[in-house]
């Protein structure tokens, strides 16, 4: 399944109204914000349709569900391109069983939870919490791509900024080389970013930077750590591929209309996280050219070239690009 679909669900006195455009989207929240409700609205419609006096609008079946901790496996494998709803109480969804159950999936999955569930690749940007105003309720973002966590007066001085860098293959690579008057380190895996952080801000000011698409699961202590800490920048775009996607230094047809929407542009059933779709995007377009194929774990020498090295920088937020160059914007 791909593409955003928009959900309403109300009665004479509730109203619930969202979009769900990845295949995996979380709900969070403390308890009495509506989550249990927006659950059993949906149930209750399934059990009664019209008669439950609930009113669904979707344009795909939405389906909570609803089997036990024993068979969970066998109801999925029997849902197909549905968006299927979980409250909080099934602990399977942590498990790797259920991650790889999701990969290869036609369907969306929408998980109410207070958990973070590390076995799932799911987006900083696809973590809502549910605003309520008056009878309406609607999800908002809890996290966005980019925080900055500082005074808009203030700079990072280029002398003791350090880059704390999720992976360690082209995303590293590439921040090395932009980086020529600060410091750059590997976390060597997201489960590893929130220790680095920890252990770099105490001495330096830090730049975090990770590939928002698949952070989901490990976003929540960095942003408290920057919450208390104007030492830390967090920097979470989609994916280094999505960058260099974004800046140019590679063309591709239609690219403009890929990265405003790529929802339209990725079935679930084929990329657990979009993180993937983007890197195998740049891949194929410039495999069959010596100079520009891209690879993940060894970036080309043309990514590092001046001119495209600025390219991609040039995609950053300014107080960001500074940070990394030492230049003021």
């Amino acid at each position: 399944m791909k593409g955003k679909h928009h959900i309403v669900i109300e009665t004479s006195r509730l109203k619930y109204e969202f979009d769900v455009r990845r295949n995996i989207t979380i709900i969070q929240g403390d308890s009495a914000t509506g989550k249990t409700t927006l659950i059993d609205l949906l149930q209750q419609y399934a059990d009664n349709r019209m008669d439950s006096g609930i009113l669904l609008q979707s344009d795909v079946p939405c389906i909570v569900f609803g089997g036990s901790q024993a068979n969970w496996q066998i109801v999925l494998q029997s849902i197909e391109n549905s968006i299927i709803f979980f409250d909080e109480n099934h602990l399977f969804t942590q498990s790797q069983a259920f991650a790889e159950t999701v990969r290869g999936s036609s369907n969306y999955y929408v998980l109410i939870t207070r958990r973070a569930l590390p076995e799932l690749p799911y987006s900083v940007n696809e973590i809502y919490g549910i605003r309520t105003s008056g009878k309406y309720h609607f999800p908002h973002k809890i996290y966005h791509e980019f925080y900055p966590i500082y005074q808009s007066n203030e700079q990072f001085d280029s002398g003791d900024v350090v880059l704390a860098v999720e992976d360690s293959g082209a995303g590293f690579q590439f921040f090395s080389a932009a980086a020529d008057k600060t410091k750059c380190i590997s976390a060597g895996g997201n489960a590893n970013l929130y220790q680095l952080a920890l252990q770099l801000y105490k001495t330096s000011r830090v730049v975090v930077i990770a590939d928002g698409a698949a952070f989901g699961a490990f976003v929540e202590k960095i942003v408290s750590l920057a919450r208390v800490s104007k030492k830390i920048m967090l920097y979470m775009p989609e994916s280094f591929e999505w960058l260099i996607l974004k800046s140019g230094a590679v063309e591709i047809a239609g690219i403009s209309d890929i990265l405003n929407e790529p929802e339209k542009y990725i079935e679930s059933a084929s990329y657990f996280s979009w993180e993937r779709f983007f890197s195998d995007l740049l891949e194929r377009e410039t495999a069959a050219d010596p100079i520009r194929h891209y690879q993940k774990n060894d970036l080309a020498p043309y990514y590092l070239g001046i001119r495209n090295k600025e390219k991609i920088l040039r995609t950053l937020p300014g107080a960001l690009r500074a940070a990394i160059t030492g230049d003021r914007v």
